[in-house]
């Protein structure tokens, strides 16, 4: 039952996140039942172990003396995604680990034989005109526009669009998700019992579906499909660096980096695409020779160039430039962060409080997020100690990953903890523009990456301490 739960986390974690909650589940479960009635609880202790506690102290501490408890609290259990990394770690054997690596890579390959698809096949609608009595005259909705789903069923014509209100009750505010210049417009449509015995509810005449738009996979959320197709890209990336003497899987390796590298700069996501060429060079300058250097430089060049090309078509002209709203937006929701950090230094407002005093606080915009910065995210919401624990924990994963890979003399084994290293540099540079640690897919998929490549690392003597339980708190992985 445990092999089963990971085995649906492995497949379910890039496309669902109800998915690998419940199925990771199963397996913390079944773990529990195997280990308990023998009265001790294996787990694989790591580097990690300290920062992770005194991040997890802090935190806690914050949300309960959070200026509002009620929101903060909740949020602690997002710290439970950590255990991932002992989950895989203790119950997978290297070989086990890397079979599981590899359905992990085919469930995201499905995600971008979607993308791919999607994008070639077009997206929902694009409004040609409406009617002067359309509940969606009153928004932000233009001629040239697109909407795509509606209350979270995709939507190709005015008449599917029909089929997804008249599905819903009287009284609830449906969610429209649309585009502008392939950028989201935030859009609610309250329904009614008129307007869903309309012809055409909406209102709205179509011009076809649009190719203009920033690919997301199996999801709704471009920015969390970036951050998911980031992490394989430099998984697939370590792989072919670190298998370079074993050519049998350099071609595969490559190929599975070119698609997932694809993806990637189909969601058009800016900072998610920089920190991945940025990794991608560091990790190509710190493993390999010359060649390898100057290949990587051949590669981001020529990525680099698509994406450029790839971003002047999917949002605006100027968005290869960071000279549009969005980027302006984000640096004011930064600064409104980074002024009141100063007034909470020890431990911070509490998670997600800063949203119950949106302008009280100074951020700009009715729209309510957060800062799209990790640090800046973490300082505000934890403290500043809380931020130092985080980057120590960062810091110990890397150290750990990077030393397993120089360590092993295993290639498969040496390429996941290779990838897992670049998966982490990448993580950590796009954190600074965005706040990918509040999103819990990629956490749990960077996380997974990292617990499959330290299960890959293990050595025979961990493998029998992990079967007997000789050790008296679990066996230690990521020394070399």
């Amino acid at each position: 039952m445990l092999l089963f739960g990971l085995a649906l986390f492995t497949l379910s974690v890039p496309h669902s996140i109800a998915a690998a909650q419940i199925s990771s589940g199963i397996a913390y479960l079944a773990w529990l039942v195997r280990d308990l009635p023998a009265g001790r609880l294996r787990f694989a202790r790591t580097p990690a172990d300290r920062p992770l506690l005194c991040f997890a102290a802090l935190s806690a501490l914050s949300a309960l003396l959070s200026v509002e408890p009620r929101e903060s609290l909740p949020k602690l259990r997002t710290l439970t995604l950590f255990l991932i990394i002992y989950l895989v770690t203790t119950n997978l054997h290297p070989r086990g680990a890397r079979l599981f690596a590899g359905l992990l890579v085919a469930s995201g390959l499905l995600g971008v034989g979607f993308s791919v698809a999607e994008k070639v096949t077009g997206r929902g609608m694009v409004i040609a005109a409406i009617a002067a009595d359309s509940p969606l005259r009153a928004s932000a909705l233009r001629e040239g526009d697109v909407i795509w789903m509606i209350g979270r069923r995709r939507v190709t014509s005015p008449e599917g669009a029909a089929r997804a209100i008249r599905r819903e009750p009287a009284g609830k505010r449906l969610s429209v998700e649309a585009l502008h210049e392939g950028d989201p417009i935030p859009v609610t449509l309250e329904v009614t019992e008129e307007l869903k015995a309309r012809a055409n509810p909406l209102g709205v005449s179509a011009a076809g579906r649009s190719r203009r738009f920033r690919v997301s996979g199996f999801s709704r959320q471009f920015l969390t499909y970036a951050e998911q197709m980031q992490i394989f890209a430099l998984l697939a990336f370590g792989v072919a660096i670190a298998g370079l003497r074993a050519r049998r899987w350099l071609i595969v390796a490559l190929g599975l980096a070119s698609l997932f590298s694809l993806a990637l700069i189909l969601t058009a996501s800016r900072a998610v695409i920089a920190s991945f060429l940025l990794a991608l060079l560091a990790v190509a300058g710190l493993t390999g020779g010359r060649r390898v250097a100057l290949a990587a430089i051949a590669a981001v060049l020529a990525l680099g160039a698509f994406s450029v090309y790839v971003l002047t078509g999917a949002r605006t002209p100027v968005a290869a430039s960071f000279a549009d709203d969005s980027s302006a937006r984000r640096l004011a929701y930064m600064r409104a962060g980074l002024r009141l950090i100063p007034e909470h230094p020890l431990l911070g407002v509490g998670a997600d409080a800063h949203k119950h005093h949106w302008r009280e606080w100074g951020f700009p915009g009715d729209y309510v997020t957060h800062t799209h910065s990790t640090p800046i995210q973490i300082a505000l919401d934890r403290g500043l100690p809380a931020l130092g624990c985080y980057v120590w924990l960062m810091a110990a994963l890397l150290l750990m990953t990077w030393r397993g890979y120089r360590g092993t003399g295993n290639p498969q084994a040496g390429g996941l903890m290779l990838g897992a290293f670049g998966a982490l540099i990448g993580f950590s540079a796009s954190s600074l523009a965005n706040y990918n640690f509040g999103d819990s897919e990629v956490v749990m998929l960077l996380l997974a990456v990292v617990g499959l490549a330290l299960a890959a690392g293990k050595k025979s003597g961990q493998q029998s301490a992990a079967k007997s339980g000789r050790a008296r708190s679990g066996h230690r992985v990521g020394k070399t």
